[in-house]
Order: C-alpha cells, then sequence, then structure tokens
C-alpha cells in the first residue's frame, strides 16, 4: 500500500493509464450489474413471502390507529365488565341469537 503522495499518484496514474479495463469497460461493467440487480429485485418481489410484510407510509399510521383504538376499547371493557361481571357474555351471546334469526 502505497504511503507517500508520490507514491498515491505514481499508483494512481498506473490505474488510469489507459490500460484494457478503461473507464468506459467498467461503466459497461456497472451498467450490467445494475441491470442485473434490478432483474433480482423483481425476480425477489414476486416470490411469496412466509412472513408478513411491515406495512409502511399511510398503511402503517392506520395500522397504528386501529391498535390505539382496539386498545381503548378493550379498557372500556374491561372497566363494564368490572361493573357489571358478565357483561361481555350477555352480548356474545344476544349477537349470537341476532345472527341466527332469518332477516325477512
Amino acid at each position: 500500500m502505497p504511503q507517500t503522495n508520490a507514491e498515491r499518484q505514481r499508483a494512481y496514474r498506473a490505474r488510469h493509464r489507459g490500460e484494457p479495463r478503461g473507464n468506459a469497460a467498467m461503466m459497461a461493467e456497472l451498467a450490467r450489474l445494475q441491470a442485473r440487480v434490478a432483474q433480482l429485485e423483481v425476480e425477489l418481489s414476486l416470490v411469496p413471502s412466509d412472513r408478513p410484510r411491515v406495512p409502511t407510509g399511510r398503511l402503517a399510521v392506520a395500522y397504528a390507529s386501529l391498535r390505539r383504538e382496539r386498545d381503548e376499547l378493550v379498557v372500556q371493557l374491561a372497566q363494564i365488565e368490572a361493573y357489571q361481571p358478565g357483561i361481555a357474555a350477555k352480548a356474545a351471546d344476544w349477537i349470537k341469537r341476532i345472527d341466527r334469526t332469518p332477516r325477512r
């Protein structure tokens, strides 16, 4: 590894002197590699994932809002259940009864 400034300059000139792998060849290889990366990303996006994907953007905000609302409803239900034990079971029975009756 070059230590002095003159050695670094000599190494730089040797690299950029017009050797067979010049700048144009490296740019062509870079373009080929970028195309391959794009192709692999497309193939990867088509493969189904075993685990659910993490939502982003507005969807993440919507999920956070729903979680907050769910947590508030759980707290309210716990408070109601504390004042009237068995009310949740009665409500579930009532919902089953309503769903069973045919609508005319």
